[in-house]
């Protein structure tokens, strides 16, 4: 029952790796259809066999000996058909001859088999027994014991796979590709497994004749290994492949050689019982399983012997140089150690550009003494123009984007004495070269090894960024004073923004880096006098890159101001020059607001910001308006992720827009600051001018933080102070209180006159007659200026000034009523189907005729010298920065 299984199992994997070679073959172009044809002849002779045996007692028993006689002429044909097809991977066309040789021994393996055999007797509890005559007959049959029998498999095993292994050796040795001709060695790997195999069965069969039951798993061998040699990718080191080797040899060979032996030699007899044999050799299989998997652990974790494998040991060699260091050969040693350790190349030697627009040696392990020309040397911009940095020579061969290249490829190997090399440039400014000599044993380097060292080219770029800065020692001092000074030089760029000069708007924002200078910035765009764009801006990355490619944005986005006039269209062009201009895998998350004074109207862009709140006087509360935002520099098409939305602003309005560096800093109990704290400051502080708000936020956050900044901080805050709609309101509620003012004055002034009367008329009746002036005793001119300017004066003036406080109030109450109305239509309005002008007044006017008018913008920071600025630009330029 065991070899039943067994042979089922033989089926299944046949099956499996038939599919696999079959799939390999056509994925690699070959013309090599012998191979799954093959395969499949033995998939059906396992088949066969295993329904032999169930069935060779029942319905097959008359027709044993002629299936197996058909099995034979199978198992044989089938190593023939696949020796033969071995050429075929050299993708040459096999000569006529050779089909007439292949179809010959077809012929002669079915005529031994047919008529060549006596007997052929099959019992699982015997094995195969199979009866043949001598070659030759007596006496030479005692010199030569040859059976047809032994021919049959000594041609189909051994003559006819030697001779089809040592033509493909042949062709393969006239060809420059390495990866190849590994793949014939491991072919041959193959073959001599499945002789051993065999040697083995033979071997065991003269004490265990049941192990002839399995002469179908030495074939199995040759294909799993012919699988394997297909599927590699990349030539090992020759260490790699002792340690391969052994590692087989560990991990599988040895633990099924013990758990055989141990079969063979406890199996069950007569005088065993079943569980005397199970126990024992279900704990040694067991203990065999779990000693392979310690085995191949351990093995796996030497990984970086490995060709295929070195990726993250490599990495981490690279990553731990520390480039504080000042000696420049100790860092390039360390580099190149770490290079050696895990590639096994034999040198390096490193390229750095000077000013002579040439490429000279700055470090080399190597017996070179020469220089690159740039202008003799087009092959690098050429490289570089189909975006390849990294070339090998195997994969000179097999890439066909290099095939117009591969003279001038292997012109430069040949001068740099390397075997692969590393471009490093900045866009498309070449500013250095990596040659690296061969492999120890002699291996050449091949495409797995170019796409190892382009997923590590930030590495290697840092290190020949270093080496350029490094290499002219006299400049190191100016290096380094130039760069602490640069922090202070972008911080002025950074802050140099236009001042808002309208009444309407309060402005507050602050700018905070985490470490000296970063990517996020802030900037106020007049466009005109009515209308601002203000940008809120977060760049990827961090320190001095991040903050160049801040300053290169500021002044793209006034760039584009001047020939774009449509919002959308100017953000859309922004997202492509992120994309195709900045660093690869530059980002760029914030806003683009438009603040609209005329018609008191805020147009946005939300491109990633992480919160946008809007504050509301009337209600007290704070709400996001952010809406839904993508980055820029991510996708090619930015224009159907975005849209541009709208909303009124009204008095008291307070907005706030922020990077994600205030909402997700951490305390040191790990607690974000948030959205909730940022809203309740915003509440809180509504009262403060813009400036203090921005302030108090960021006192807010490095109270709650306790500890260094972990990320960039922006903070914009816009606090709208007077609508148009109430300007109107307050002119006429002035001019009424002026009115009302004159009148009293008026009133005053009567009121006096009629006093100064009365006093009057009292005086001279203490003085005269002692009579009381009354009215009718009064003259009577006096009396008529008393009733007609004094009574009526007083009541008008009286009645007039509670006509204006009545007054007053109903519109307090009717603008009151107006503003409620307007904060339940709050919520912001998608207007992407507008054209929103974003033209600057200094644009080119429609009509010739019609002077421009220039934009005028903030001088620069007090102190701040442009000739510095222009010899820092400089030497930045010079050193890469």
């Amino acid at each position: 029952m065991v070899y039943i299984l067994l042979n089922v199992f033989l089926c299944i994997q046949l099956f499996f790796i038939a599919n696999i070679v079959d799939k390999r073959i056509r994925d690699e172009s070959y013309d090599a259809s012998g191979i799954s044809v093959s395969l499949l002849l033995c998939t059906v002779e396992a088949i066969l066999f295993t329904i032999i045996l169930i069935l060779k007692d029942f319905w097959l028993a008359k027709f044993t000996d002629q299936l197996m006689r058909l099995l034979y002429t199978l198992d044989n044909i089938s190593i023939i058909m696949l020796s033969s097809s071995l050429l075929a991977l050299t993708k040459r066309k096999e000569p006529a001859y050779a089909k007439i040789v292949r179809y010959f021994f077809y012929v002669f393996i079915a005529y031994i088999s047919f008529f060549k055999l006596t007997d052929i007797v099959v019992r699982l509890e015997d094995g195969i027994r199979v009866t043949s005559p001598y070659l030759f007959s007596r006496p030479a049959s005692d010199f030569f014991p040859l059976t047809w029998w032994n021919l049959q498999f000594a041609i189909s095993k051994v003559i006819f796979p030697v001779f089809c292994y040592l033509g493909l050796l042949v062709a393969e040795e006239d060809g420059t590709n390495q990866l190849h001709k590994y793949r014939c060695s491991v072919i041959g790997e193959g073959l001599i497994l499945m002789w051993a195999a065999y040697l083995a069965i033979q071997f065991l069969a003269a004490r265990y004749l049941k192990i002839t039951l399995l002469f179908g798993f030495p074939p199995l061998m040759l294909f799993v290994v012919l699988s394997s040699a297909l599927n590699k990718k990349n030539v090992p080191s020759t260490r790699g492949i002792v340690i391969g080797f052994f590692k087989i040899l560990l991990t599988y060979i040895l633990p099924a050689a013990v758990v055989g032996v141990l079969f063979i030699f406890i199996r069950p007899h007569r005088s065993y019982g079943e569980l005397t044999f199970l126990i024992p050799f279900l704990l040694v299989s067991v203990f065999a399983i779990l000693m392979s998997f310690r085995i191949s652990n351990k093995m796996s974790s030497l990984g970086h012997i490995y060709t295929s494998d070195y990726e993250n040991s490599l990495e981490s060699d690279l990553a731990g140089i520390d480039y504080s260091e000042t000696e420049m050969d100790l860092i390039a040693a360390k580099v190149f150690n770490g290079i050696k350790k895990n590639v096994e190349n034999t040198s390096m030697t490193v390229y750095i550009s000077d000013t002579m627009n040439s490429l000279g040696i700055a470090y080399t392990t190597a017996n070179v003494r020469n220089t690159i020309q740039l202008s003799n040397t087009p092959v690098l911009e050429n490289l570089l123009n189909i975006n390849k940095t990294v070339v090998s020579y195997e994969e000179v061969e097999d890439n066909h984007f290099l095939s117009d290249l591969k003279k001038d490829i292997y012109d430069l190997f040949a001068y740099t004495k390397s075997d692969a090399f590393i471009i490093l440039a900045e866009g498309h400014t070449i500013f250095g070269l990596i040659c690296l000599g061969k492999k120890v044993g002699g291996d050449h380097f091949t495409a797995r090894d170019s796409l190892i060292f382009s997923r590590l080219y930030s590495y290697f770029f840092v290190f020949g960024y270093y080496m350029r800065n490094i290499a002219n020692k006299d400049i190191m001092t100016v290096v380094n004073r130039e760069i602490r000074m640069s922090s202070q030089i972008i911080t002025s760029i950074q802050e140099n923004i236009d001042s808002v000069k309208n009444p309407k708007l309060d402005l507050g924002y602050l700018m905070v880096p985490a470490h000296n200078i970063g990517g996020e910035f802030i900037d106020v765009i007049r466009l005109t006098d009515k209308r601002y764009l203000f940008v809120v801006g977060d760049l990827s990355g961090k320190g001095i890159a991040a903050s160049m490619n801040m300053v290169i944005l500021k002044s793209i986005i006034r760039s584009y101001l001047a020939e774009t006039h449509n919002f959308k269209q100017l953000v859309v062009k922004l997202n492509e020059f992120v994309r195709n201009s900045l660093r690869k895998g530059t980002i760029f998350a914030g806003l683009f607001m438009i603040v609209d004074f005329e018609t008191d109207t805020m147009y946005y862009i939300n491109c990633g910001i992480p919160a946008l709140f809007s504050y509301t006087q009337v209600y007290n509360n704070v709400i996001e308006i952010q809406g839904s935002g993508h980055v820029l520099g991510f996708v090619k098409d930015i224009s159907p992720y975005i849209s541009v939305k709208s909303t009124k602003l009204n008095r008291g309005d307070i907005l706030l827009a922020c990077t994600d560096g205030l909402l997700q800093s951490h305390s040191l109990r790990g607690e974000q600051f948030g959205r909730e704290r940022v809203q309740r400051m915003l509440i809180d502080n509504s009262t403060y001018p813009a400036q203090r708000m921005t302030q108090f936020t960021f006192d807010a956050l490095t109270k709650f933080m306790q500890k260094e900044m972990e990320d960039d901080v922006s903070i914009l805050i816009l606090k709208y102070e007077t609508a148009a709609k109430y300007v109107d309101e307050e002119a006429a509620a002035k001019a009424e209180a002026e009115k009302a003012s004159q009148e009293a004055e008026v009133a005053s002034q009567t009121e006096a006159a009629a006093s100064e009367v009365a006093e009057a008329g009292e005086s001279q009746a203490a003085e005269g007659s002692g009579e009381a002036v009354t009215a009718e005793s009064a003259p009577a001119e006096v009396v008529a200026e008393a009733s007609s300017d004094e009574a009526p004066s007083f009541f008008q003036i009286d009645n007039s000034r509670e006509m204006s406080e009545a007054q007053f109030e109903a519109k307090q109450k009717k603008l009151d009523a107006q503003v409620a109305e307007k904060q339940t239509a709050k919520l912001p309005e998608d207007v992407s189907d507008q054209q929103i002008d974003v033209g600057t007044d200094n644009a080119p006017a429609a009509e010739p005729d019609q002077p421009k008018i220039v934009v005028q913008h903030d001088a620069p920071p007090e102190g701040f010298d442009t000739s510095e600025l222009d010899e820092l630009d400089s030497l930045l330029s010079d050193i890469g920065l």
